[in-house]
C-alpha cells in the first residue's frame, strides 16, 4: 500500500513539474530552423501540349508521361514568428521554400519547388528547475509547387512533436519532426502542361527561437 502510494505521488509530482508554467508572461518570439525534408515518392501524371508544324500548318498533339516520382532530401531555411502564453499554448506562423532534386528518368525537369506559409499551434511543456521540455501539435496553411513552367497552389496540413533545450531565459533551441501533406491529386498546370501528383512527405528540424521578454 505505502508502495502505491509512494509511486502515485512520484506521479503526480512528475506531472506537475511537467505542466507547470515555465514563461514569466505572454510574449512573443521570432525563430529561424533549419529543415531536411522528405517528399513520399508517388505516381506522377505528366500531359503536355506539344506542336508539329509542316509547311502545310501545326498540328498538336499530347504527350503522356506516367511514371514513379522519386525525389531527393532537401535542405532549406525557414524563418518564423509567434506568441506563447504563460500556460504555453503557441501559435506561430512560419514560411520556407526549398527545391527538391528529381530522380525520375521520365521527367523533364531536374527538380520541383515547394513553398509554404503555416500556422501551427503547439502546446508546450517543461520540467521544473530543468532547460529540457518538449512539444507537440499540428498547423494549417497554403503551399505551392513549380515544377518547370507549371504550378499550382493548394491547402496543406502538418503535425509535429520536438524537444526543446533552454540556453538561456530568452534563447531556446528546437529539434523537432513534422509529418505534412497536401491536398489529394494536386495539378501543376500552365497553359500547355498538367502534372498530376500528391504532396507528402516529413521533415528534421533544428532551430532556435529567442522570446521577446
Amino acid at each position: 500500500m505505502r508502495v502505491c502510494k509512494g509511486v502515485a505521488v512520484a506521479g503526480l509530482s512528475l506531472l506537475m513539474g511537467v505542466s507547470a508554467p515555465s514563461w514569466a508572461r505572454d510574449t512573443w518570439y521570432i525563430g529561424a530552423t533549419s529543415y531536411e525534408s522528405t517528399i513520399n515518392n508517388n505516381t506522377i501524371h505528366d500531359r503536355e501540349r506539344v506542336q508539329n508544324c509542316t509547311p502545310l500548318g501545326c498540328t498538336s498533339n499530347i504527350v503522356r508521361r506516367d511514371y514513379r516520382g522519386r525525389f531527393d532530401t532537401d535542405r532549406h531555411p525557414a524563418i518564423s514568428a509567434g506568441f506563447i502564453n504563460r500556460d504555453g499554448w503557441r501559435t506561430e506562423f512560419e514560411y520556407r521554400e526549398g527545391d527538391f532534386g528529381i530522380k525520375s528518368p521520365e521527367s523533364k525537369e531536374d527538380f520541383i519547388e515547394s513553398r509554404r506559409v503555416m500556422a501551427s499551434f503547439w502546446r508546450d511543456f517543461k520540467f521544473n528547475d530543468s532547460p529540457l521540455g518538449y512539444y507537440a501539435g499540428m498547423g494549417l496553411g497554403v503551399g505551392q509547387l513549380r515544377q518547370g513552367p507549371a504550378d499550382d497552389e493548394f491547402i496543406m496540413a502538418q503535425a509535429g512533436a520536438g524537444l526543446t533545450f533552454a540556453v538561456t531565459r530568452s534563447l531556446q533551441l528546437d529539434l523537432g519532426y513534422r509529418v505534412y501533406a497536401g491536398e489529394p491529386d494536386i495539378v501543376l498546370e500552365d497553359e500547355n502542361r498538367a502534372i498530376d501528383m500528391d504532396y507528402r512527405g516529413n521533415s528534421w528540424n533544428l532551430g532556435v527561437r529567442y522570446y521577446l521578454y
